[in-house]
């Protein structure tokens, strides 16, 4: 009995492993060359490789001497000798000084697969026959601006809440308003600034992002990333404590970044003030296809969690802890929708640790924005 539930679970792994390897294949292009008997077939992995991609080519020629892979001039090749050849192949396989680098629009479509003529040559008994194929590439779209400035206004929706010692409720609301934001964002090719900030009745602030690559490469870029920041909360009840009078905090952090395919992630480390104390920061952000990035698409992703704690050895009991999404969707030329959700969590200590004070803030943002690049 005990065999038979091992068998079962020996089958039942083997065919998990089976569908997983089939899930995470990598995707391919089978192409049948010529007639019986001197056929080749060419497979390409991945199907459609980028640019600074290199992809496998594998050649078979069942019953050849020798097979050989050229570029249409002839100065790029691979040969071996057999029936079998497999090389790796760059994207600049084949290309000339005049060839594209990138991607073209004609109207709203974007022309981004570029075929590249290569000759595939199969020979039996000194005899040789020759066929053409084309290997694609996939182009990356030039980013043509180097400076995007955007404004808009949005309506939030808020709840807040301020607990004192025993759960006591020292403030509790929800209300709506309006609030402006203006962003503005420079790009060169090792750098990126971004700098945002707003302004409604209760709360206004702003912050500067700066990155700097170091190492360029073919898919993974790496640098690093400045963080400098300040906010001023003014629905704080400062009448009800001393405590609550935090002034305008301002925040510095600093730390590596990495840069993949219009995707951006950093991680940092710094410090948040308010001018009576310093508190330690550890913040990431991670932004996807941003107002300047090579790739564009209709939707750009931007997600931030900060948290700040000091005052305390081990457990800080004073703590500062945002979490923010926001979410960019084009609609036309120009314009986008804004949506945007926001976590702050806030604690201060006071004498008696039964007796600190609890903060919190989630806020729902619904809004447009317009943008000007040049």
């Amino acid at each position: 009995m005990f065999l038979h539930i091992v068998r079962g679970r020996y089958a039942a792994l083997v065919v998990m492993s089976a569908v997983s390897l089939a899930a995470c294949a990598i995707p391919e292009q089978t192409t049948r060359l010529g007639p019986e008997p001197d056929a080749a077939t060419v497979r390409l992995q991945p199907d459609v490789p980028r640019a600074g991609q290199v992809a496998q080519v594998t050649v078979e020629s069942p019953g050849a001497d020798s097979v050989m892979l050229e570029s249409e001039t002839g100065l790029d090749r691979f040969s071996a000798h057999g029936s079998k050849l497999i090389a790796m192949v760059g994207s600049d396989f084949g290309a000339g000084k005049d060839s594209p680098h990138y991607a073209i629009r004609h109207g709203k479509e974007l022309l981004d697969q570029l075929e590249r003529p290569v000759r595939v040559t199969s020979c039996r008994q000194d005899e040789c026959t020759s066929y053409y194929h084309n290997l694609p590439v996939r182009l990356p779209e030039q980013n043509g601006r180097t400076v995007e400035v955007t404004a808009g206004y949005s309506t939030i929706f808020a709840r807040r809440s301020i607990l004192g010692g025993g759960r006591t409720v020292l403030l509790k609301e929800a209300l709506s308003s309006g609030f402006w934001t203006v962003n503005g964002e420079w790009a060169a090719p090792s750098w990126n600034l971004h700098a945002m900030g707003f302004w409604s009745d209760d709360e206004h602030g702003g912050s500067l992002d700066l990155a700097r690559v170091l190492k360029h490469g073919d898919e993974v870029s790496y640098g690093i990333a400045v963080h400098a920041g300040a906010l001023r909360s003014g629905w704080l009840p400062e009448h009800q404590s001393p405590l609550l009078a935090d002034g305008t905090a301002l925040r510095f952090a600093v730390g590596p970044s990495v840069m993949l395919r219009g995707i951006t992630a950093s991680s940092q480390i710094g410090i948040m003030t308010n001018g009576g104390e310093a508190l330690q920061i550890m913040r990431t952000r991670v932004s996807a296809n941003g107002n300047l990035t090579s790739e564009r698409l209709p939707v750009t992703i931007t997600a931030e969690k900060t948290f700040a704690f000091g005052g305390g050895p081990i457990i800080s009991r004073r703590r500062d802890a945002l979490e923010r999404l926001t979410a960019g969707i084009y609609l036309w030329q120009g314009f986008a929708l804004d949506l945007g959700m926001t976590s702050h969590r806030l604690a201060w200590p006071n004498n008696d640790p039964a007796n600190d004070l609890h903060g919190s803030e989630v806020t729902f943002t619904l809004g447009g924005q317009y943008t000007l690049s040049w």
